[in-house]
């Protein structure tokens, strides 16, 4: 056989082996409408995945659309997608497509789909170590907002998202870790050890490196590590003097600035060659960094003497100015024109004109102002010891006497919380034109909606408690010109009717698709709990609260040893949830025994938790004191 004829073999192997690792394609349809053409797919994404689609399956949901005309990609298309059961759940007939897809945009709770790809989760990180998922579609009518959580090795205290909500990293200081979520399954892919505890976390300008500042007891603790966004690993680590850092890269990305705030000091690092190009000595300790590109300087603010001073890329001192005392962080209207600067100890906004570097207005807000976030139409202020949230109009800066407008959300501070972390307790929603507010003491995210007197709605994060937020797409997002994705989990099983609908151009088509039941669901549990206490207990005064129960194997003649057993405590009023520790008792078979006395009056909620496996995991008792 010749040289030729076994490369030929060779070859077809090769393609015939990647063809079968390939992901099944579980729909592959191309549609030509109104001048367009659509090439709509559904794809396993793991290639061991059945050859028919499986309820609980994750898929990915993918669209290519383009003009007929001229061939051209159509980009920024906004396209509603959904996905339901083919038959109505009420009348068993099969819409048509059109009536169909105008109850899915009528916004009627009755009529919602199994599954929605035109909206967004509301994420929320948790004093518990965990990132709550909340669905605000379903807010309504007494149904649980909570789509999910995502478990984490400790608590987070900052976080830094892709503009493409595909990744998602949470800094774990206490356990020297990275968390990384992929945002289309909302699954933590990883958690990435570190050499230092991480408290600041920033993406460069392009978004593939990750700055993860890093402090610690030890000298070798301080630094900055980078990471690869994409393949989720350190590509370089910039030794750096002690104390917290903040970091901020300059309009063009080639300059990053990190202050070192115990070492009352300045780095500057070139972000392509990850080399120190200066050391500058502040003489004071630095609280915030923010740089203008307008003029390509940096403000430095200085706390305590209540200064900002002014810096070059090369680090070369500018000017200063006086304020008060008592500065927090700085930040820059979304038109450049002005810098807003909290002042919690003197309850004051400092506004800046960015052209002239001169105090334009000083507005009173009393309870400590310490966070700002901007939509296009105002500046959302959040203070430490005030329910009351600033809405100050950035349009009224111009002007001679700016607008403040106070909006309530929830009925306390967040100075009740200990260990706030630095990620924001505020998150605009999809549209911009809006906030989510979060209130720990109520475990509750308020919505607010520009224009009105008080949040219109709130959502329960239901036994968490959430300290900031973050708003996340969902559905169909472009990956690249004319090509959008999505990843999503099968709802259901039997005939399923994937609707596609746009207005420009307009477009409605409904695709079928066959789900099959899971051929290996998942195994039940095997063990058993019976809770041995009366389900709601009444303790008085400071009597102990006593917890007993009994876990065993549900299958007959089965020994599963249970080595730990624990109680999680849940204050109904909000607050941090405390973890028992439950007892064998060595005189009763199966049973576990604890017993303690709750700190504060009011309701409690208790979940059992154990080292296998329960079929009642949830089991939940109101303690009433």
């Amino acid at each position: 056989m010749s040289m030729r004829a076994i490369l030929m073999i060779c070859l077809g192997l090769c393609v015939t082996a990647l063809a079968q690792a390939a992901p099944p394609r579980y729909l592959d349809r191309q549609i030509e409408r109104e001048g367009v053409s659509m090439a709509v797919r559904i794809d396993a994404i793991d290639e061991q995945a059945p050859a028919t689609p499986q309820a609980g399956q994750l898929v990915r949901l993918s669209l290519d659309g383009k003009r007929l005309a001229d061939d051209q990609a159509l980009s920024n298309w906004r396209v509603g997608a959904w996905l339901d059961r083919e038959t109505d759940a009420l009348s068993g007939a099969v819409p048509v497509c059109g009536q169909r897809i105008g109850r899915y945009l009528s916004g009627n709770l009755v009529d919602r789909p199994l599954l929605d790809l035109t909206g967004y989760f509301v994420l929320t990180m948790d004093a518990e170590p965990s990132v709550s998922i909340l669905d605000p579609s379903v807010s309504f009518s007494g149904r649980s907002s909570l789509y999910g959580a995502m478990k984490l090795d400790g608590k987070g205290f900052d976080w830094a998202r892709t503009s493409d909500d595909m990744r998602l990293f949470i800094a774990l200081p206490a356990e020297k870790k990275l968390a990384i979520a992929d945002l289309q399954t909302l699954t933590i892919r990883d958690h990435l050890s570190l050499p230092g505890q991480p408290t600041r976390l920033v993406l460069q300008p392009d978004e593939r490196l990750l700055w993860v500042g890093l402090t610690g007891t030890k000298p070798e603790d301080n630094a900055v590590e980078i990471i690869d966004t994409v393949h989720d690993k350190a590509v370089a680590r910039i030794p750096l003097p002690a104390g917290y850092h903040e970091i901020v890269f300059s309009g063009d990305g080639r300059h990053a600035f990190i202050s070192n705030r115990q070492s009352r000091s300045l780095t500057i690092v070139d972000a392509a060659t990850f080399k120190v190009v200066r050391e500058v000595d502040l003489g004071f300790e630095p609280i915030s960094l923010m740089f203008a590109d307008t003029s390509a300087l940096l403000w430095v603010v200085d706390a305590k003497a209540g200064k900002i001073h002014r810096f070059d890329v090369r680090g070369k001192p500018i000017d200063h100015w006086m304020l008060e005392p008592g500065l927090g962080p700085v930040k820059l209207t979304p038109d450049a024109k002005y810098a807003l600067v909290v002042n919690p100890s003197q309850h004051l906004i400092h506004v800046v004109d960015v052209a002239t570097a001169k105090e334009k207005h000083r507005i009173t807000l009393s309870g400590q102002p310490y966070d700002i976030l901007f939509s296009a139409q105002y500046g959302y202020i959040r203070t430490l010891h005030n329910e009351q949230i600033g809405l100050l109009s950035l349009s009224s800066l111009d002007g001679e006497q700016p607008i403040l407008k106070l909006v309530p959300a929830g009925a306390g501070g967040l100075a009740a919380m200990q260990d706030l972390p630095r990620a924001s307790s505020m998150a605009l929603t999809l549209d911009r034109a809006g906030a989510f507010f979060t209130t720990p003491s109520e475990r509750t995210l308020y919505h607010y909606m520009e224009g009105m007197n008080s949040p219109s709605s709130g959502l329960k994060t239901y036994g968490h408690t959430p300290l900031a937020a973050m708003v996340v797409q969902r559905g169909l997002r472009e990956i690249s010109p004319g090509r959008y994705s999505a990843v999503i989990r099968l709802p259901a099983s039997k005939r399923m009717m994937v609707a596609l609908a746009s207005e420009t151009p307009v477009l409605r088509e409904c695709l079928g698709l066959t789900v099959d039941m899971p051929i290996n669901p998942q195994p039940e549990a095997a063990m058993s709990v019976q809770w041995l206490n009366d389900s709601v207990q009444t303790i008085r005064g400071n009597a102990a609260a006593d917890f007993r129960v009994r876990v065993k194997d549900q299958h007959e003649g089965v020994e599963t040893p249970v080595r730990h057993v624990q109680l999680r405590i849940v204050p109904a009023h909000g607050g941090v949830a405390t973890v028992w520790t439950m007892q064998a008792d060595p005189d009763k078979r199966d049973e576990w025994f604890t017993s303690g006395q709750l700190p504060h009056k009011g309701g409690y909620y208790v979940h059992i938790e154990a080292d296998q496996p329960l079929a009642s995991s949830f089991v939940t008792v109101m303690v009433e004191q």
